[in-house]
């Protein structure tokens, strides 16, 4: 899952040239003029952002490019998008999704670029962005959201095929509008240009799409023209002396491409269509999930009312004082971890602008100490550390004199240190998002509220508007198709400070996690107490609290010294039998079992009818005790279904988080859904 960086020299005339292809990055001095000759005019650009909000209406541009390299090509586009903006021209949103194998560093990107003084505003707007070297998808913006910058990072052949089409209204609608065909010459790189890249272009290229290439090599044309795409050559940039075009014109050669990679019974219908756009939404709870959806469909210009049961929001799970805030890895790239790893530095990034923005709630970015207390999690880590999987700057083993450096405090343990996790106030966290969503004057929040069946099926008679359950705990309740949900109770102390521990700087994590202290206490948690829907304090789990830090951190003299807490919450979680959130649509259970019938017979998916889904109803749930790091991404997504815009994560990982994911492998399994969820309680 981690990635290499480019290995970068320069040149006498300060162009960048990438070693391992021996080939330059873009022409000497000139690379801006040449990103505006082969890409900006030949996929005629300029004209069509002027005209395509009014014949896409509420609909993205999107572009994709085949290798990010320094970003020039990226950064001189947004130059030109920005230009055409104070010109007073109404534009689309810009999506632009990107693929590299090697990311090139934030330093060597600054003096790639540094002939380049009129890009410099979005290089700085960008850099702190940056993602670690970390497969998979990053998702940036810039110009206030106008810019959306997704880099993926991995190898295109692994990228491309993850790539969906909005499912607005068949797949043959396509996700990109134009291409940057980029990447270092055929020559140079030929692992890249290949029959498998070509087929994708077109599977993924709108009718009527178009690319651009700065290269006129014979095999790139007929592959192209294979593909579907009709080309024609144009004098090429500079020395060059020729360069090829192409739209995409022959929609029928895609059409086993689209069907190997097509997934029915996963289907992600748009809610906001060119000819039917998303105007009102309601959320329904008032936690951490409600707050990022507000905030990011209000970004959206859509108006949302919050529909909390309780007298105020952030009285569930998201209501503790004092949150931990990492992922949870192993040392496999399993979807799970996958999905953590995405999560939290997107929450990272999310979190940092909103703090950018004048968002207000206690954190502290101290890092997260994972102590590794015993002989098993110790192995556990080391397999961690060996298998190389994630990149250092974002978890890694430090010995035990580095991690009582890092905690301040004594701490005989080696173990891993997350240091960009740390401590949220998720109570805060909540409202300040849903003060900035109310701030846009799109957001009404209602407390003490809920919506009957019948007021829903009222509101959603209309086909602008949608219903988002973001529920928690309360999800079993709901009065909708059966999802298997697992609900734990778990308590937290407001553990008091000893002298021994004010000094304390990180958040320790074993079986339980201590937070450094604020307000004169320490967090410390948490009891997990399957199918337990009280809330009442307990002692006799203050204890078990208490006797899990002290037996867990043994050699810490101090954690010996702890007094029993005395006050503390209680709240309860809601999660599933795999741990990963549900997040999409509702799905229609009688018609997907009937449906569904025979998946086990292993015929080829694109044989099955698109998924049935309840009409204009959505769920954002089961984030368990990691909604700290999972809810900003998870909104994401869904939120990028709703407006048919790109999604933020691979089609597998979408899959994953699919609410109808466990009814599609009982059926596969020949297992009986409905006995084993309709109850709302997983028995795996």
């Amino acid at each position: 899952m981690k990635l290499s960086h480019a290995q970068i020299s320069f040149n006498a005339s300060g162009t960048p040239v990438a070693d391992t292809f021996t080939d330059v990055y873009f022409c000497d001095a000139r690379g801006c003029e040449e990103t505006d000759y082969v890409f900006v005019e030949q996929n005629n650009l300029l004209a069509r952002w002027s005209e395509f909000k009014q014949s896409q209406p509420n609909m993205p541009f999107v572009i994709g490019e085949t290798g990010f390299g320094t970003g020039l090509n990226f950064f001189q586009t947004c130059h030109h998008y920005k230009r055409m903006l104070e010109e007073g021209y109404s534009l689309p949103r810009l999506y632009y999704l990107s693929t590299e194998k090697f990311p090139v560093t934030p330093a060597d990107i600054q003096q790639a670029l540094l002939h380049y003084p009129h890009l410099l505003p979005f290089i700085e707007a960008l850099l702190p962005q940056y993602p670690m070297p970390l497969v998979g998808c990053h998702r940036m913006q810039l110009l206030n959201g106008q810019i959306t910058l997704d880099l993926w990072l991995g190898d295109i052949h692994d990228i491309l095929p993850q790539w969906q089409s909005p499912q607005i209204e068949t797949h043959a609608s396509g996700l990109i509008d134009a291409w940057y065909l980029d990447g270092f010459a055929p020559s140079k790189n030929p692992d890249m240009w290949n029959d498998a890249l070509f087929a994708q272009l077109a599977r993924l290229t709108k009718p009527q799409g178009t690319l651009a290439t700065f290269t006129a090599a014979g095999d790139v044309r007929r592959s192209l023209n294979a593909a579907g795409f009709s080309t024609k050559k144009a004098k090429g940039f500079g020395k060059k002396r020729e360069m090829l075009s192409a739209t995409l014109t022959e929609l029928h050669t895609r059409e086993s491409t689209i069907n190997a990679h097509t997934l029915p019974y996963y289907h992600r219908a748009a809610q906001h269509t060119k000819h039917r756009p998303l105007a009102r939404v309601k959320i329904l709870g008032g936690g951490i999930a409600s707050g990022c959806l507000a905030y990011l469909l209000t970004r959206q210009g859509i108006q949302v009312e919050v529909h909390c049961a309780d007298s105020d929001i952030a009285q569930g799970a998201s209501g503790n004082d004092l949150g931990g805030f990492y992922p949870q890895l192993n040392a496999q790239a399993s979807h799970a971890s996958q999905i953590h790893a995405s999560s939290f530095v997107y929450a990272k990034r999310f979190y940092d602008q909103l703090i950018a923005q004048g968002a207000q709630f206690e954190h502290d970015w101290c890092g997260v100490f994972l102590v590794g207390f015993n002989d098993k999690v110790n192995a556990r880590q080391h397999a961690l550390r060996d298998a190389q999987v994630w990149p250092e700057s974002l978890i890694r083993g430090i010995s035990s004199a580095e991690a009582q450096a890092i905690a301040g405090v004594d701490m005989p343990y080696e173990g891993l240190l997350i240091e960009h996790g740390g401590w949220i106030s998720p109570p805060q966290l909540v409202k300040s998002l849903l003060t900035l969503a109310i701030e846009t004057g799109l957001c009404q929040i209602k407390t003490q509220s809920t919506l009957t069946p019948d007021q829903i099926s009222v509101f959603t008679q209309s086909p602008a508007h949608a219903v988002i359950y973001a529920t928690g705990a309360s999800s079993p309740q709901l009065p909708i198709p059966p999802l298997p949900y697992r609900v734990v109770r778990g308590q937290v102390e407001s553990a008091g400070v000893i002298p021994q521990t004010q000094a304390l700087k990180t958040v320790l994590c074993h079986k339980g996690y201590f937070t450094p202290a604020v307000h004169g206490y320490h967090a410390m948690g948490s009891t997990y107490v399957k199918e337990d829907t009280r809330c009442d304090y307990r002692e006799s789990e203050a204890e078990q609290n208490l006797a899990m830090h002290q037996q867990s951190l043994q050699q810490c003299a101090w954690m010996q010294e702890m007094q029993l807490p005395q006050t503390g919450r209680a709240a309860v979680r809601c999660s599933t039998p795999d741990h990963l959130p549900l997040v999409g649509a509702l799905p229609d259970i009688t018609q997907q079992l009937n449906d569904y019938a025979h998946l086990y017979q292993a015929k080829p998916a694109y044989t099955y009818p698109r998924a049935q889904n309840i009409a204009q109803q959505y769920i954002l749930t089961g984030l368990g005790s990691r909604g700290l790091t999972t809810a900003p991404l998870m909104a994401e997504i869904l939120v990028s279904q709703l407006l048919g815009q790109p999604l933020p994560v691979s089609r597998t990982i979408a899959d994953a988080l699919c609410p109808n994911r466990f009814l599609i492998r009982d059926g596969i399994r020949r297992l009986d859904y409905l006995a084993r969820f309709k109850g709302n309680t997983a028995k795996e």
